[in-house]
């Protein structure tokens, strides 16, 4: 009683949700299923009625939904075999579009970071540039400042002579 009010139920929202009348429900109990399976596997080559059996309706349920899909996917029908592309060819065709998104937005980076590489050569050879003038305009700076100091020396040497001869000049004068 439960399990048909439960299908009742199910059966109805699943209805209502999906807009329409043709709806299979399968109630299968796992449980089930799986001791059936195992009870007909040990019990292979022995006559047994698994009528007798109290999980005879969860095991028929099962295989019930079993033989469905066996049928559903059958690879040996032409709808089988479209179905069966159908649901080889979504997840495939989901991948294509999610590497094709990737590949591009790879791309973009890629675009991107050659830009910066790009942008960044142009600043390392302005400096490059920059440090060679102010390297050459030091050098230049040091040629006109050791050419003032050695100027500026000869003229004090010259002084130091003009005023070593003027106190001679000047001391020979006061002599008399």
């Amino acid at each position: 009683m439960q399990l048909e009010e439960a299908m009742s139920f199910v059966k109805d929202n699943v209805q209502r949700l999906l807009n329409t009348e043709d709806v299979i429900l399968y109630p299968v109990s796992a449980r089930s299923g799986l001791k059936a399976k195992l009870t007909a596997k040990s019990n292979v080559g022995k006559l047994n009625d698994l009528s007798s059996s109290g999980s005879h309706n969860g095991a028929s349920s099962f295989d019930e939904l079993e033989k469905f899909l066996f049928c559903f996917l059958d690879g040996s029908t032409i709808p089988g075999m479209n179905r069966m592309r159908l649901k080889l060819e979504t997840p495939v065709g989901i991948a294509e579009r999610l590497i094709s998104s990737c590949q591009t937005l790879v791309t973009q980076d890629c675009r991107y970071a050659k830009q910066d590489l790009a942008a960044m050569n142009d600043i390392v050879y302005s400096v490059d540039d920059f440090a060679m003038d102010m390297e050459t305009e030091s050098l230049s700076c040091r040629r006109q400042t050791s050419s003032l100091v050695e100027t500026t020396k000869s003229r004090v040497v010259e002084l130091i002579k003009v005023k070593a001869k003027a106190e001679k000049l000047h001391l020979s004068l006061k002599r008399p």
